[in-house]
């Protein structure tokens, strides 16, 4: 681009225009990699705080409508209050409207054990875990989270 100086190399997350932008200049400067749409896996239970939750799963969202925010859990009122949570912050947010198109293609798992959690989350293998239950030592202890980029335990 004229006028605009040249770097060595560009890093960091982004979304479907930053991802072509890097491919376009990757011949011309380094750069860290062409990601994907990003995504968030959340684990929670009973314990869970819905609106945190909610905050972190629409903080991902943000980022782009290819966005997948989901929400792994043993209680369905935790399905409802984090759908609740949702609804309230995304009509409260000045640009939601990125975040509400991800949290359309979101969902929720609902399984009967820790062990069906870690293995859910082990399928959807995501680029973010968070981990937000009372007992981490039955998240972490038992059943192994093995394939996620970044893992958060709360």
């Amino acid at each position: 681009v004229d006028g605009v100086p040249t770097c060595d190399v560009i890093v960091g997350p982004g979304n479907r225009w930053v991802t072509a932008a890097k491919r376009y200049v990757s011949g011309s400067v380094g750069i860290d990699m062409l990601a994907g749409p990003s995504e968030l896996v959340v684990w929670g239970d009973n314990s869970a705080d819905s609106d945190v939750i909610a905050a972190d799963l629409i903080a991902q969202a943000e980022h782009d409508t290819d966005a997948l925010p989901i929400l792994v859990t043993t209680s369905k009122d935790l399905v409802e209050q984090v759908n609740a949570a949702l609804s309230s912050q995304l009509s409260s947010l000045p640009n939601g409207a990125t975040a509400e198109v991800a949290v359309g293609n979101g969902f929720a798992v609902l399984v009967d054990s820790v062990e069906q959690a870690a293995e859910a989350c082990n399928r959807l293998a995501p680029e973010h875990l968070e981990v937000h239950v009372e007992a981490l030592e039955d998240a972490t202890e038992g059943p192994k989270m093995e394939h996620q980029s970044r893992l958060s335990l709360r």
